[in-house]
């Protein structure tokens, strides 16, 4: 119950239900101490057991609420139905046990629903005390869960940029423009633009949280192009986008991961050329292979993956979809839709 009273009350209940129960005869029944022992005494033992079934009660009401209602977009509905219980609950304890103990706890000159009235504000200032403590406990668990997301994005977004921006990509790079070189220097001049684009897409990216497909999927060209000169007819790609879909957003870095992978856990020769196609399937985009692994790779396909999948769950509830079969790995990611401006603008 704890969790969805939002802190633990028992000191709070232990230090109010006494404290209700002592001024409870003096605020609402025209008790004084000119009352004392008999008729004071009576009315605080009688106040106090009032209080608990009150309080007891609005708890419990207040905990199957939540737990019914636990949306914060539901506030509103969630206290009007939880009002609306307590005070029915508190009705019916009147009629069937407050009633008989009223007679005796308020004086002749006390008029019944006055005093029943102000203990129905009571219990609703004891419902405001809970709600407002579970409030601020929800605005403090979002403002850590925002700083936790914040920090997890930060270091998504790092391990994509090590991961493009690795030693091996880098060298083997560098490797095919010398390679170049010698034989054929316009398309020296061409490759090395490409690879500048590369990198300058991974910095100029590095801070967005989403990004156009079509915006990645120009990407992806100059970095296939980079892979095709190291590979040659040995690694194809085939991309068949429809337009209509270039506008949705994707997570940046996702596809060139997926390339990246394909290509480091798989054979690419000239026996066995390694094929990567990319097209939509049900809202996603796919990104399959054909199946060639290597015996030996430099580290698990996991990584780039888990990278793909944490940025994505800070935005949908959508999955990553992975699935490997005799011929195909095959990687289906959600495509977003733009953020909506707000209106006005």
């Amino acid at each position: 119950m704890e969790h969805y009273l939002g802190f633990n009350d028992l000191r709070f209940r232990l230090i109010g239900t006494p404290l209700i129960g002592f001024f409870m005869p003096f605020l609402f029944f025209n008790r004084g101490w000119k009352d004392w022992p008999d008729l004071l005494l009576g009315s605080w033992i009688i106040s106090i057991f009032m209080t608990i079934l009150y309080w007891e009660g609005a708890r419990r009401i207040t905990a199957w609420s939540r737990k019914r209602h636990p949306e914060f977009s539901k506030t509103g509905k969630r206290i009007i139905q939880t009002v609306v219980v307590v005070i029915s609950y508190a009705i019916a304890i009147d009629f069937l046990t407050g009633i008989t103990l009223m007679k005796w706890l308020m004086p002749p000159d006390c008029v019944p629903p006055s005093g029943l009235a102000g203990t129905y504000l009571l219990i609703l200032f004891i419902l405001a005390v809970y709600e407002a403590v579970f409030l601020y406990d929800q605005w403090k668990n979002a403002l850590l869960e925002q700083e936790r997301v914040r920090r997890e994005h930060v270091r998504s977004q790092l391990e994509g940029l090590r991961s493009q921006v690795n030693p091996h990509f880098l060298f083997n790079s560098l490797n095919t423009l010398m390679s170049i070189i010698p034989d054929d220097s316009q398309l020296a001049v061409s490759y090395l633009q490409r690879l500048s684009k590369v990198f300058r897409y991974v910095l100029e990216n590095r801070d967005e949280q989403l990004i156009a497909l079509e915006t990645e999927l120009d990407f992806i060209e100059h970095y296939v192009f980079l892979q095709k000169e190291r590979f040659r007819e040995n690694l194809k790609v085939r991309m068949e986008v429809p337009e209509n879909l270039k506008n949705l957003k994707i997570v940046p870095l996702s596809l060139q991961i997926l390339f990246e992978n394909a290509i480091k856990h798989n054979i690419v020769s000239e026996k066995k050329p390694l094929t990567i196609e990319v097209f939509a399937r049900d809202a996603k985009l796919v990104v399959r292979n054909n199946l060639q692994r290597k015996s030996q790779v430099m580290d698990s396909t996991k990584f780039g993956l888990d990278n793909i999948r944490r940025r994505y769950h800070f935005f949908t509830e959508e999955t990553v979809d992975v699935q490997e079969d005799a011929q195909y790995f095959t990687v289906a990611i959600p495509l977003l839709p733009a953020p909506q401006p707000p209106k006005g603008e």
